[in-house]
């Protein structure tokens, strides 16, 4: 059985669309159980459930945040494979596989604060040359990093995101007041995810919305509210947001930028229409199941609206081709190629000691080779 570690620093952090890919990814690969696990954690990470046995081993460090990541797990690790499934990758590593979401930073610099921006900048212009392989979650955002951080877009396996988790979840009423006439929306008020204008040509029209998602004031550099012109619950369970998925109208996705677009694709597996952008990745991933929009012409999105509101049979069709398109996507299939990219590096790297020791030589670490 073959041993791969694992950067595990997301275990340590808030629940957002980077670390639910990494659980996700993590469950899948666990569940296959082709590998014996080494999962190393910071020291103030949780370890959920599906880590618990089936050949997944634990390592704890002493130390966390980004002295774990750049300086703990390069010599933990040295000479043996780290994937790397959630942001920052340590950049003293070379045998990695690295996970790139989107160029979201780099396309929307006013987004985010200025030294997050340059971070992210030498983490992914350094790992895009340095690591053995490098993942990210839909053509459309291989391209873009490519032309960011002039590479090949050959450098990337493209193992998207999923909805079929989602399904498995009991749907539970969130304590909100709701008419049952709702549109939904869910994203953040970062920039590129242009909620303001939509939110408001939608209350204008006497819609009612409810918006799910929250700022994280630490990361983005301007916010604006929305309390005056929707419901603002924050953040919801995966059971709260699975119940407004089936009982809202539609999803309203009307985002600038997105590498990949999870909440359509689980709206369309929850059988409720989608109305969103014509934006990055979201045509790539969402197909002919979705009605779509400029994100800078909120008028075409009420009509939209007001189509789906005299056609009954427009929102049965919608509903019909999104749970198709839907399952187009899996974890895990996108783990499967994960996996198959682990198992021919560790077949190539036992190859090569192999003949160098029929050579007479060390099958040894030579030089730095983490």
């Amino acid at each position: 059985m073959q041993r791969v570690h694992v950067n595990g620093k997301w275990l340590a952090q808030a629940l957002t669309g980077t670390q639910r890919y990494a659980t996700e990814m993590m469950r899948a690969i666990v569940s296959v159980g082709c590998f014996d696990l080494v999962i190393h954690v910071p020291a103030d990470a949780e370890i959920p459930d599906w880590a618990e046995g089936r050949r997944v081993e634990i390592r704890r460090a002493p130390v966390k945040g980004v002295i774990f990541e750049q300086v703990y797990l390069p010599f933990a690790t040295a000479g043996k494979l780290l994937l790397n499934f959630a942001g920052p990758a340590p950049l003293l590593k070379h045998r990695q596989l690295v996970v790139m979401h989107d160029a979201a930073t780099f396309r929307y610099p006013q987004t985010y604060s200025r030294r997050f921006v340059a971070f992210y900048f030498v983490m992914y212009w350094v790992l895009g040359r340095t690591a053995s392989q490098l993942v990210t979650v839909s053509q459309f955002s291989a391209n873009e990093l490519a032309s960011v951080l002039r590479i090949s877009a050959r450098r990337f396996i493209v193992a998207g995101c999923a909805a079929d988790s989602l399904l498995q979840t009991q749907p539970v009423r969130p304590a909100l007041d709701l008419s049952g006439e709702q549109y939904l929306v869910v994203g953040t008020q970062a920039r590129h995810k242009n909620l303001t204008a939509p939110v408001i040509a939608l209350a204008e029209s006497k819609r009612e919305v409810v918006v799910v998602g929250v700022a994280d004031k630490q990361v983005f550099s301007a916010t604006s509210s929305l309390q005056q012109y929707a419901l603002t619950p924050g953040r919801l369970t995966d059971s709260e947001l699975a119940w407004l998925y089936r009982n809202s109208r539609a999803l309203i996705f009307p985002s600038k930028y997105e590498g990949f677009g999870l909440p359509p694709l689980e709206a369309q597996a929850l059988g409720c229409p989608v109305v969103c952008s014509t934006a990055g990745s979201l045509p790539e991933v969402l197909g002919d199941g979705a009605l779509y929009f400029d994100p800078d012409d909120p008028r075409t999105l009420v009509a939209h609206l007001d189509r789906l509101e005299a056609d009954p049979d427009l929102a049965g069709e919608l509903r019909r081709r999104g749970f198709a398109n839907s399952e187009r996507f899996s974890w895990n299939a996108s783990a499967q190629k994960v996996i198959d990219w682990a198992r021919l590096t560790q077949q190539s790297t036992g190859r090569w000691a192999g003949r160098r020791e029929s050579l007479g030589e060390s099958p040894g670490v030579v030089g730095f080779q983490g």
